[in-house]
């Protein structure tokens, strides 16, 4: 029976620990933003676009002439 007491008093200082990481994250600011993360993968194809455009404006990126 004491070997759950242990436990129990183990798994509340493994709380605690978790609670505390959990509150400096967020004083860090990790969750201020969710939504643009997400928006950026689906950005960054006309941003790489518009890159090689300016880097050589002759180059296309669906280019036929390669028949």
């Amino acid at each position: 029976m004491s070997v759950v007491i242990y436990l129990a008093i183990f798994m509340i200082f493994v709380g605690a620990f978790f609670l505390f990481i959990f509150l400096l994250a967020v004083k860090n600011g990790q969750f201020d933003d969710l939504k643009s993360p997400a928006h950026k993968v689906l950005l960054d194809d006309e941003i790489e676009d518009q890159e090689n455009k300016e880097i050589n404006p002759s180059v296309k990126k669906n280019d036929n002439n390669l028949k």
